[in-house]
């Protein structure tokens, strides 16, 4: 629905919506004018192609995506073997990825990790599911930070340390109210709204000076840090009738010092 050069070419997803008659793809079809749901694509896209690029520049083979949902990393191009992605989310919601991938005809061989982050995140749940703790572990964290509270996104970070040296970590984040455009406000009123009325309300934003400090306190030291509009390519935006940058998400690369 946007002009070219496309930011995520993602046909598995597009495979998921089409099988359900009714998705939210049917939405933003119909309405690509819709400022919020312009910007909810654009944020969705721009973080999903940040990931795979720093997967493919660290040419990970131990994958593991914690909220997974219905993440297509371990289905799109530079493809890891199945046996090389971990999916971790919660049990219904796992149940619901396969239920989704079945109708849709489509084979989901990642391996399935069942977790709560309320609960805190045990390494030792991936290392029964085969995860070689012992070799460098890529985790990609996506539109989870925003709904923990500050001190679960900490404990996060810290639960992560004991992976082995040279393990990496994307994740994005909001910044801070203070810090936003009017764009940027405008979107995250609109959507804190609706997912407070669903009972998921955004509970965590900060500035890059505080996630810099959260992480180092873990070990955790930043290799790349950007605004989500920066995934795009020079002159986008102008190539562009619906799209436009805000600045409410960042995007964050952390390696592990130990």
């Amino acid at each position: 629905m946007d002009a070219e050069p496309h930011i995520l070419i993602d046909e598995v997803a597009e495979r998921l919506c089409r099988a359900q008659g009714h998705s939210p793809l049917d939405y933003q079809l119909a309405h690509p004018e819709a400022a919020v749901l312009a910007a909810a694509r654009l944020s969705a896209c721009a973080r999903s192609r940040y990931a795979e690029a720093v997967l493919s520049k660290m040419g990970a083979d131990q994958i593991v995506v914690v909220g997974a949902g219905l993440d297509t990393i371990g289905h799109r191009r530079p493809q890891p073997r199945p046996d090389q992605v971990w999916l971790v989310d919660r049990a219904g919601v796992l149940a619901w990825r396969a239920q989704l991938f079945d109708e849709a005809g489509l084979a989901d061989e990642a391996r399935y990790v069942s977790a709560d982050l309320e609960d805190g995140f045990d390494l030792r749940g991936l290392e029964a599911a085969g995860l070689e703790l012992s070799r460098p572990v890529s985790v990609v964290w996506l539109g989870v930070s925003m709904y923990l509270t500050p001190d679960l996104c900490r404990r996060f970070f810290a639960e992560l340390a004991d992976l082995a040296e040279g393990s990496s970590l994307v994740f994005d984040y909001h910044v801070a109210p203070e810090l936003r455009d009017d764009a940027g406000r405008e979107f995250a009123d609109a959507v804190a709204a609706v997912a407070g009325r669903g009972g998921e309300p955004w509970r965590c934003s900060a500035s890059s000076e505080l996630v810099t400090g959260w992480l180092a306190d873990n070990g955790w030291r930043v290799e790349d840090e950007i605004d989500e509009a920066m995934v795009t390519s020079a002159g986008f935006f102008d190539q562009q009738e619906f799209l436009s940058p805000m600045r409410l998400v960042r995007l964050v690369h952390a390696r592990n010092q130990r």
